[in-house]
Formats: C-alpha cells, structure tokens, sequence
C-alpha cells in the first residue's frame, strides 16, 4: 500500500465520523422549547414598541443561547437551564399572565430569594447586556455614532 492510498482510506473514514450538520438557527445548547421560552421573556423585557426593535428582533435569545453553549463552568449551564424550568412552573399555573409574573419576580430584584427570582435577575442584566451591545440596541436606539468627531456635543436626553 503506498502513501496514497493510505490518505485515500483515511479521508474516506474521516468523512464517514463526520457529524452531521446541526440545523441553521436551531439552538446550540437549549431544547426548542426552551429556546422559545427564553425568547419570550427576553422579549417581555425589551419588547418591540414604536420607539426601537425589540430583544426578538436583535437576538438576545441566540446570544444567550450561544453564551451559554459555550461556558466552561458546567454551573452556568445547568442555572440557565434551572432558571428557565422555575420561571416555566409559573407561567403553567392556571391564570398566570405573562407580564404579571414577570413583574412579581422583579420585585424582590435587589435582594432576590427563590431561584426564579436569582434567575429572573441574571435574565434580566443578561438582556439588557446583549441588547445594547447589538447593532439595533446601540446604533438604532441609543443613535451611537462611533469613533467620531463630533463639532458640538449635543447631550443625551435621558428622559
């Protein structure tokens, strides 16, 4: 057997363990259904109005998703994946509004006690994180212009 037809059998193995490949916009790390969810309460925190693009429309929920996908303490992975579950026994009971469970989470943000309310505080600093460090977030919204000279400071209305 020569040289190369020892590359040609290793090249044909190597095609073979090949994984195949994941599909476009599937989650990396959480389920379908998570990654729903967690789309949907990052978009309850920025949501679209008429004033900018919501955290659906920039991302926010890929960000995470890949985030996490790639962290190396198995902790950060498995309090995502806690977090999301607490918020999901919530949102299941009979009754439960969205946007009214949300604002009972938030409630307790300063001094969170139950693991939904830690969660709730990591989502929601997450969030805003990886909104305004999209393209909508601070280009559109926030109108940044970059590395500029500006000829006269107009201010930032923070109203």
């Amino acid at each position: 057997m020569d040289r190369r037809e020892i590359l040609k059998l290793a090249s044909g193995a190597f095609l073979c363990l090949q994984l195949p490949a994941a599909e476009p916009g599937a989650p990396l790390f959480f389920t379908p259904d998570e990654f729903e969810l967690l789309d949907k309460l990052t978009e309850l925190i920025i949501p679209t109005d008429d004033h900018s693009s919501g955290a659906h429309a920039a991302g926010v929920a890929a960000y995470i998703d890949r985030t996490v996908a790639e962290a190396y303490v198995p902790d950060e992975k498995t309090s995502w994946r806690r977090g999301l579950a607490e918020v999901h026994k919530l949102l299941e009971e009979p009754g439960a509004q969205s946007a009214a469970v949300l604002t009972k989470l938030a409630a307790n943000e300063k001094d969170p006690q139950t693991e939904a309310e830690k969660f709730f505080t990591q989502l929601k600093q997450t969030t805003a994180f990886a909104y305004y460090s999209s393209s909508l977030g601070i280009h559109e919204e926030m109108g940044y212009l970059g590395n500029v000279i500006l000829e006269q400071f107009k201010g930032y209305d923070a109203s």
